[in-house]
Formats: C-alpha cells, sequence, structure tokens
C-alpha cells in the first residue's frame, strides 16, 4: 500500500534551497510550520533591526565587531577593512569612510560587498573631519590649523576627481566629537558653544561661514553630537560633564535658536561616536531612548558569516549552538550592556562612568540597503 506524503516530509535539503530563496525575514514564519521545516532553518541574527556599532581595535590588523543594542551581542567577521592603521572618519548607511593621515588616503568601503573605493591623495594631513553626502560628493575639513575646506567630486562614470582646496574661512573652534552633518544641501560644522558654521558647496570661495544665530545651547554641556533626524531636523545631543545630565535640542529654523525636546517621539538615538544616527523605531523598549557608545563590559562574541538575501544583511553563527528563534532580546535580556537613556528620566552619572567608551568605532545601517 502506497503511503502518501505531506509538506512535512520533504527532504531537508530541498526545504534549504527554498530557504534560499527566500527572505531572512520570512524564515521564522518558514520554522513555525513542523519541526521538519524548522530543522532546515539555520540560526541568524537580523542585522537591520537597529544601527550597529562598527568597531575594531586596529583597522586593517584585527577583525571587525558589530555591536548590536537589541540583541546585546558583539559579531566578529572575519574582515579586517584591509587598511592598516587606517582612521574610521565617517559612515552612511553601509558604506563606511576610512584615511590613512601618513599616505594622504582615503577610501570608501562598502561593507556587504567589501568593495574599497580609493579617491585621489590629499597631500596636506591635517583635515580633523572627512565625511561623505552619499551622492558622489566628499568634504576634508580643517577647523583649527587653516580653517581650510576640500572637496573631491565622483563622476558618472564612478571616477573621483581630485581635491580642491579652499582656505577662506573663520577660525572655528568645532565641537571634537561629532562631524558635519549635510542638512538641506548645506554642511552644518557645530562649534563647541552651540553655534553652527555652514559651507555652501555653490559658493566655494567663501568656505564656512559662522551664522549669527543660535548663540548658545542653552546648556552647559562636556560633549555634543550633531544630527539630522529621520524628519530632516538638525538636531545636537548635549552631555554633561561626567555624565550628569543628558538633553537633546532641537533648531528651530523660523527663530534659529536651539530649544529642548521632551520626547523623541517614538525615535531612538544612537550616539557616542562621529556619526549620530536616529531611527524611528517599534521596538517599544527602545522608543525615546539614546544609546551611546559606552559599554559596562564587551559581551560575548559570535563569531559569525555576514550574509546579504535578497537585500537583507544577517549574521549566521560559525556554530549551530545558538536558538536564534527563541533567544531572549533587550529588556528581555540577562542585562543591559549598553549605556543607554531615556529621555525626561534621572540620569544617573554613576551608571555612565561605571562604563567604557568605544573607541575606534561607528554607527552603521544596513537597514537603508
Amino acid at each position: 500500500m502506497s503511503q502518501e506524503h505531506g509538506w512535512s516530509s520533504l527532504p531537508v535539503d530541498l526545504l534549504i534551497l527554498i530557504l534560499n530563496r527566500l527572505r531572512w525575514s520570512s524564515h521564522p514564519s518558514f520554522a513555525l510550520v513542523c519541526r521538519q521545516w524548522r530543522s532546515a532553518v539555520s540560526p541568524f541574527y537580523p542585522a537591520w533591526i537597529t544601527p550597529l556599532l562598527l568597531n575594531t581595535t586596529d583597522a586593517g590588523t584585527t577583525n571587525v565587531q558589530y555591536y548590536s543594542p537589541y540583541f546585546q551581542i558583539n559579531f566578529e567577521v572575519d574582515e579586517t577593512l584591509e587598511a592598516s592603521g587606517a582612521k574610521i572618519c565617517c559612515a552612511n548607511g553601509r558604506y563606511v569612510t576610512l584615511c590613512q593621515p601618513r599616505l594622504g588616503l582615503v577610501m570608501n568601503v562598502d561593507l556587504l560587498t567589501d568593495d574599497f573605493y580609493y579617491l585621489p591623495r590629499i597631500p596636506q594631513l591635517w583635515f580633523e573631519y572627512i565625511v561623505s553626502d552619499g551622492m558622489g560628493n566628499m568634504f576634508a575639513v580643517d577647523a583649527t590649523v587653516e580653517q581650510a575646506i576640500a572637496t573631491c567630486t565622483q563622476n558618472s562614470d564612478g571616477e573621483w576627481g581630485s581635491w580642491d582646496y579652499y582656505d577662506h574661512g573663520p577660525e572655528l573652534r568645532a565641537s571634537p566629537m561629532c562631524n558635519p552633518v549635510f542638512h538641506g544641501g548645506l554642511l552644518y560644522l557645530l562649534l563647541e558653544d552651540g553655534r553652527l558654521a555652514v559651507y555652501d558647496k555653490c559658493k566655494d570661495e567663501h568656505g564656512f561661514e559662522i551664522l549669527n544665530k543660535p548663540r548658545s545651547f542653552g546648556f552647559e554641556c562636556k560633549d555634543s553630537y550633531l544630527v539630522e533626524s529621520d524628519q530632516h531636523e538638525l538636531m545636537a545631543v548635549l552631555v554633561g560633564r561626567r555624565g550628569m545630565s543628558m538633553n537633546i535640542v532641537k533648531l528651530n529654523e523660523q527663530t534659529m535658536e536651539w530649544e529642548k525636546m521632551a520626547s523623541l517621539e517614538g525615535r531612538t538615538l544612537f550616539t557616542g561616536t562621529l556619526t549620530t544616527i536616529m531611527k524611528k523605531t517599534g521596538i517599544k523598549w527602545m522608543q525615546n531612548k539614546i544609546f551611546m557608545a559606552r559599554l559596562y563590559d564587551w559581551s560575548d562574541v559570535v563569531y559569525a558569516d555576514r550574509v546579504e538575501c535578497d537585500g537583507e544583511s544577517a549574521f549566521v553563527p560559525k556554530s549551530r549552538g545558538f536558538d536564534t528563534i527563541n533567544a531572549k532580546v533587550g529588556n528581555e535580556a540577562y542585562g543591559t550592556n549598553m549605556w543607554s537613556y531615556e529621555l525626561g528620566q534621572p540620569n544617573k552619572a554613576t551608571d555612565f562612568w561605571a562604563t567604557r567608551e568605544s573607541y575606534c568605532s561607528i554607527w552603521v545601517d544596513f537597514s537603508s540597503t
């Protein structure tokens, strides 16, 4: 007598072939069909849920790690950024800009494909900031020595032109903690006192211009980070001395004054590096919070491959000894390893100083791929 075989008896090899054609986000639903189907699903951690803190002890020498504030795990991949001694300058989505000051080299790295795009050499080595607008323009800014700016543009063939230099700008005392930020087609540089300097590429010969307003934050702070929000607002994160206070201010572009924000309206800020990112999130325990690149301790490392599937990137552990479907995350995890602050709540400075700053790190975002 013949025996009928249902969907639950499909061979695992065939199920894996089917999975390879599906997006990562559909794998958990696939695993819920039955025990046989679940056995074909490899453990994975989505890389697109929140921004990730890329960190490396020595770019070009040690492997890159990605810390997820959602999973509270460090994922280490077999990549070194291939540029020994390079400085991490900025990040734009999945792209990271590096420079090797001694060689005058600047390069853009696609973290998904590991492709390196080299720009022409910069003979001057004193530029403090190198940023990309994500649209084929690179800017190098010196706010201390020469008050100069250099620009480099990519043509339609993907080739980068030579650097153009302009050194007719005012003396600037820029915040050393954050990069200049693009907003409304202009490049904004945050100064230590809360003032703003702006650069218009259409007026290259004028360099940066310090705006008359705003003239101060209205709050004392030790560190400040500039960011353009997901709603195209210009904001600043203000961290008090020894972490005693934390404020978010938004630029009122009618009055050109900073205004204190009482809520992030369900959004989340990821800051503490040269690049700050704001994201709208549906994860309730992360809403209205600020995550700083400061860790209480380095969490256990999961050695993984980063795999892209139909536009979604995920970390696949090299060992199958992980149950990611039932993994505890966020507030349900056994501890919170990254310092965070919920806007409007009391701030504990002792908690802030119990953490260690993550050097040679930057926030990257794979959700925009």
